[in-house]
């Protein structure tokens, strides 16, 4: 994403811890930045104008790897680095969710933050549901300009199971009748997770 390192430090490190269920689907193509040729410029920041009508719940696999790995600076000169998967809704090419996962808690313990575009229905907060497990309700913990930002503490146990996972559907309310769902395909986190360093 095109946001400076000092801003995404801010979010990942000042964020704390802080529910939802129908359905509107969007055709969702999930990228990882630098998958493709397209992916390596990171895009731009999530749209405003999110897409209303409802499509197909397919999400179609790109070529190569789902999680990318990027790193970025802190103030204090260290390199935090994490994954990343964006969902971009075609054929707008909005961004649609972001997720980044990653030892970027307090001590190094797992981090998975998760933004939005702006204009969502804030007290909706996000509803993730792995697999076919029980949902969870994850409250919104800031918003600015360019979207809305949820994060979580996750222990060894649950970064284990969301690694073995299969789909981890996110949903956010663009109203209080108009529900997103997006599905984060956890294919090849596992593997992407042993790029980065536990502090």
């Amino acid at each position: 994403m095109a946001e400076s390192t000092t801003a995404w430090w801010k979010r990942a490190t000042t964020i704390g811890l802080i529910g939802v269920a129908v359905a509107s689907v969007i055709a969702f193509v999930v990228v990882a930045a630098g998958v493709h040729e397209t992916a390596t410029q990171q895009p731009a920041p999530p749209s405003q104008a999110a897409p209303t009508q409802a499509a197909s719940a397919a999400a179609p696999k790109p070529s190569g790897a789902l999680w990318a790995k990027t790193c970025a600076r802190s103030p204090a000169g260290a390199d935090v680095c994490f994954v990343e998967q964006f969902a971009i809704a075609e054929p707008q090419h909005a961004v649609m969710l972001r997720v980044q996962i990653g030892y970027m808690g307090p001590g190094g313990k797992p981090r998975m933050i998760i933004s939005t575009p702006s204009g969502v229905w804030l007290p909706g907060g996000l509803t993730l549901t792995l697999d076919q497990n029980k949902p969870i309700a994850l409250p919104f913990n800031t918003c600015e300009s360019d979207g809305c930002v949820a994060a979580v503490e996750l222990g060894q146990d649950a970064l284990d199971r969301f690694a073995a996972g299969k789909v981890l559907t996110v949903r956010y309310l663009q109203s209080t009748s108009n529900p997103i769902d997006i599905p984060v395909q956890l294919a090849s986190l596992a593997a992407a997770l042993k790029t980065v360093s536990a502090k």
